[in-house]
């Protein structure tokens, strides 16, 4: 028979049921699914705890009694024993209260030696007229397996599975689509993302591990009211109860009302909205040994999210390259660093026609677009191992160097060396590109040497300008820039 069956048999609540099975005093069969099966004879015993405990046996006494171990009739002289005094003490008690009540007795005159002396004498025999007899009441509230609550271990927990779904998702953008992810800011789509793979990999993990990383971290378990683990519909009807429940589907004030809400009914004993049809478990041991996986567990997932975004930043091709492969090197490069007007090269190395630079001009008639370079190339044995441009400009007004050379340098020089955490010597080579952009200067970085020239008349020198350094006109002077750049594998 069922639970449902055995309560209504009984007399008994499921959560008493329960505590004697976690002590021992009953153990119903199982089905082939797992299920408790319950018999007649379970029923009887439930009966018998239930009389023992409502006579106030402990329960030492009843698994004693189980075992063999106690005969009932010394378990029940000794607790008779113990009624008769407590119902002596108890007569005594009766006899002074009244007493003191029909002497007007006062507190701040109280003769307590008096009544002392009463309370140590034995009572008189007094006949007690017969009551109906209440119904018995349930066994006490100590024979409960007490609920869970733990509301800030489970915060945590939660804390830690949400930011383990962030992750994966940040990782995803980094490794799979090339984001930029030092640049992007995160927004609302990163919370509905890590919502919805809450969503679809929690329940999954309940159903199979019965808990969550985060839950597994901190000692804490889900159940069915069976024991076992949850159905995957269950799990499902579970997890949305969290997020639209206990999280408020992240709608602002509401979430933190849910938040709150669900902490104080967390604190008062109370059954969660989600909890209606599984019930969690707690393992307190090993606590710092939990807490230090939780801190590690945390600086793994912080180091996944660097070394995905190190390795999102590093060029698709490295070592040897074709021209090709520079040419796509150069595409990826310019997307990941947001140069959205650059042009892109085709197989060949060569631009591919588009609407030009348009970002160049960017107020009228006091910015000039430089020219875009055409790259030469120089190839030993199929293999790239120069990178080249040069151009002239004469006359026009203020002049910027083109992006082409900075992301020529991330495609060409960065696809040289395979690490992606140690960027140090690249980093620096864009910095100062970026930097000082008209400065002469040669240096070798992973393996090749990187010149840059920048000749020029007519100009008052470098100024910033809308966060760029540009080389500002001098009126009434003949302009002339001459820039050439160079990238050699030595």
């Amino acid at each position: 028979m069922t639970v449902k069956e055995v309560e209504a048999l009984s007399g008994m609540p499921r959560a008493n049921i329960r505590f004697y099975e976690a002590e021992g005093l009953l153990t119903p069969a199982r089905n082939a699914n797992g299920y408790r099966d319950y018999s007649q004879e379970d029923v009887a015993v439930l009966q018998r705890i239930r009389l023992l405990r409502l006579l106030d046996l402990p329960i030492e006494d009843i698994k004693g009694l189980q075992s063999g171990a106690l005969a009932l009739t010394d378990a029940l002289a000794c607790r008779l024993d113990a009624l008769e005094r407590e119902e002596a003490q108890a007569t005594r008690a009766q006899t002074v209260c009244r007493a003191m009540q029909s002497d007007r007795a006062d507190y701040a005159t109280l003769d307590a030696g008096r009544y002392l002396l009463q309370l140590e004498r034995p009572p008189l025999p007094a006949a007690v007229a017969a009551q109906p007899a209440p119904p018995l009441p349930a066994p006490p509230e100590e024979d409960t397996v007490p609920r869970v609550t733990a509301p800030w271990r489970r915060y945590i927990a939660r804390f830690f599975d949400l930011s383990l779904y962030r992750t994966l998702w940040w990782c995803v953008l980094a490794l799979g689509f090339r984001v930029n992810m030092v640049q992007r800011e995160a927004g609302a789509l990163d919370t509905v993302i890590s919502l919805l793979l809450m969503l679809a990999l929690e329940p999954l993990m309940l159903h199979f591990f019965g808990a969550t990383p985060g839950k597994w971290l901190l000692g804490l378990g889900v159940t069915d009211e069976e024991g076992r683990k949850l159905s995957y519909r269950a799990a499902l009807e579970r997890t949305w109860q969290v997020l639209w429940r206990g999280y408020g589907l992240y709608i602002p004030v509401y979430c933190w009302y849910r938040l709150w809400q669900s902490y104080r009914d967390c604190q008062d004993g109370d059954a969660l909205d989600w909890e209606w049809n599984s019930q969690l478990t707690l393992r307190e041991s090993r606590t710092p040994l939990r807490v230090t996986g939780l801190l590690a567990s945390l600086g793994l997932m912080v180091g996944a999210m660097v070394l995905s975004w190190h390795l999102a930043a590093m060029p698709r091709y490295t070592g040897d390259l074709t021209v090709a492969q520079f040419a796509a090197n150069f595409n990826q490069m310019a997307d990941y660093y947001g140069y959205e007007a650059l042009d892109r090269l085709d197989e060949d190395g060569r631009w591919v026609e588009s609407s030009g630079h348009e970002d160049g001009v960017i107020l009228e008639g006091l910015l000039d677009a430089p020219p875009q370079p055409e790259f030469i190339y120089t190839v030993e044995d199929g293999v790239l191992t120069g990178v080249s441009f040069t151009y002239t400009v004469e006359g026009g007004g203020a002049q910027r160097m083109p992006p082409e050379r900075t992301v020529a340098a991330l495609a060409f020089v960065g696809a040289q060396k395979s690490d992606p955490l140690n960027r140090e010597e690249l980093d620096g080579l864009v910095d100062f590109l970026e930097g000082s952009p008209f400065a002469s200067f040669t240096d070798t970085v992973w393996g090749v040497e990187v010149s840059a020239q920048a000749d020029w008349d007519g100009y008052l020198g470098e100024g910033s300008w809308n966060d760029m350094t540009v080389l500002w006109p001098d009126e009434g002077e003949e302009q002339r820039l001459s820039v050439s750049f160079s990238m050699t594998v030595t």
